[in-house]
């Protein structure tokens, strides 16, 4: 066992000492069952204090590399034991962290894999169509961008955001009527890591969330994945029900309240200005602070535009979320929070740990979108389009059904419709699928995966004009097949 000692090293004899051991074992020049010499004898020979290599042998045992025993002596214990023992296969069930093992639907990965074959149309996911997509307005800027600015759009970026975006959207929550400051704003790869940073900034274990009841999957499988108590608030024609809400947040002492205002998910259901109102004055009643989700504000097809809670928020209760997702496209994955200063610092912290900054790149394509005037032409093109497609699938949906509901939303990308007759709707959903079309089932929204609702959730902004007059019908085929 060669050895050799380099004095005047910085580093220190028996670390030199345990290395050259460590590294003579793991590639077998000295196997398993080696027997190294003793304390004594190996001082000896490197002419070192014995206390030198006793400290080396005590790594050594530290790291499960030698081990010593009366009548044996140190011998080495790392070794290829594939002959003595069977192959073992790792579990990767059994170590999961806790908040992982929840069988928890993975509803959201089916609608994003959506069945590009074109035998399949989907009514199931959030997505804005793809048609409307400004093509060319995004062709123009990133044009522009390679010629006049390609050092700055691949470089990095601020973990809150790009600063021009910030000021541009600053811009744009004036034009919401909510004044804030670009440090009261930060950059998000869409509104759902938003709402992700800050409940994970913010919820314990146990914390009772209120929610509206539905409301966005999303959200609810978030907030139970980090253990919260979600308990979920009935709504009317107006918005979350405020005598309810009083009821549960003198009873519970809720952590947040989450809300989605304009056009709800899955609902389509508008909280009234009124209701806006009362429910800023219980909130301060009772500081409870608030999460408003906001991602379809603007994408109002008639009624009065009414402003957010953030705009009636005085004293920084609410923390607002929104996304340029549904408005331009859900591929560029940018959204923002706003919130008090203290906050976005303190979600800054989360964020710069899970992808550091959102996109450059997209960063400064929607920046000079905004910039440049695109946003404003963009969403009257986007309202004009969805209203059709709204009153198209409402028209369907009267001519081929007879026993249904469904409340007819002044914006967003949903019909929250409801079968007046008893009906297996897991069995409907397979019949459907069958049949080439695809929808998301109303038990999704619900806090408690054992409530059984008969509604099921259809999006109307991602088909095509005539996928939906054919998707209708074959939805009601599906359901005569039932009977």
């Amino acid at each position: 066992m060669n050895i050799s000692i380099k004095r005047n090293s910085k580093i220190s004899i028996y670390i030199q000492i345990k290395n050259q051991i460590r590294d003579m074992i793991y590639s077998k020049m000295l196997p398993k069952a080696y027997v190294l010499p003793s304390e004594r004898e190996l001082a000896k020979t490197l002419e070192v204090n014995r206390s030198t290599v006793v400290k080396a042998y005590q790594e050594l045992k530290a790291d499960g590399l030698i081990a010593s025993e009366i009548g044996k002596g140190t011998y080495v214990v790392f070794g290829d034991d594939k002959a003595h023992n069977p192959k073992r296969y790792l579990a990767w069930d059994e170590i999961y962290s806790e908040s992982s093992k929840n069988n928890y639907d993975d509803v959201i990965s089916r609608i994003m894999n959506i069945n590009d074959d074109g035998k399949t149309i989907s009514f199931a996911g959030g997505i804005p169509s793809p048609n409307l997509f400004p093509k060319h307005e995004f062709h123009e800027i990133q044009i522009d961008l390679l010629k006049n600015e390609a050092e700055n759009i691949f470089l990095h970026s601020p973990v809150t955001g790009d600063k021009k975006l910030k000021k541009e959207i600053k811009r744009l929550m004036l034009n919401r009527e909510v004044r804030v400051s670009t440090e009261n704003i930060m950059v998000t790869s869409g509104s759902q890591q938003g709402l992700d940073l800050i409940v994970r900034t913010f919820v314990n274990p146990d914390d009772v969330i209120l929610v509206e009841e539905p409301t966005f999957f999303g959200a609810l499988q978030l907030f139970q994945m980090l253990k919260a108590k979600v308990i979920g608030v009935p709504l009317d024609e107006n918005g979350i029900r405020l005598d309810v809400l009083e009821y549960l947040i003198k009873k519970f002492n809720p952590k947040f309240i989450y809300t989605i205002p304009n056009f709800q998910n899955p609902t389509g259901i508008t909280m009234g200005l009124k209701r806006r109102y009362e429910l800023m004055k219980v909130i301060e009643q009772y500081g409870i602070p608030v999460i408003e989700d906001d991602p379809y504000g603007e994408i109002r097809y008639e009624g009065e535009e009414l402003p957010p809670l953030k705009a009636l928020d005085k004293n920084n209760y609410v923390i607002y979320l929104s996304t340029f997702s549904k408005t331009i496209s859900l591929g560029l994955r940018v959204g923002w929070v706003a919130a008090p200063e203290r906050v976005i610092n303190k979600l800054s912290l989360f964020k710069q740990l899970t992808d550091l900054h959102v996109n450059t790149l997209s960063q400064h394509m929607v920046c000079e979108f905004l910039r440049q005037g695109y946003y404003e032409k963009h969403i009257i093109k986007v309202r004009s389009e969805y209203r059709l497609k709204r009153d198209l699938i409402i028209k369907e949906l009267n001519n081929n059904f007879e026993k249904i509901q469904f409340y007819k939303p002044q914006g967003g990308f949903y019909l929250w419709c409801k079968f007046l007759d008893g009906i297996n709707l897991n069995l409907l959903l397979k019949k459907a699928i069958k049949n080439g079309v695809n929808y998301t089932p109303g038990n999704f929204f619900y806090s408690r995966s054992e409530d059984k609702s008969n509604f099921i959730r259809l999006n109307f902004t991602y088909p095509q004009n005539e996928e939906i007059t054919v998707g209708i019908k074959r939805l009601r085929d599906s359901l005569k097949e039932m009977f």
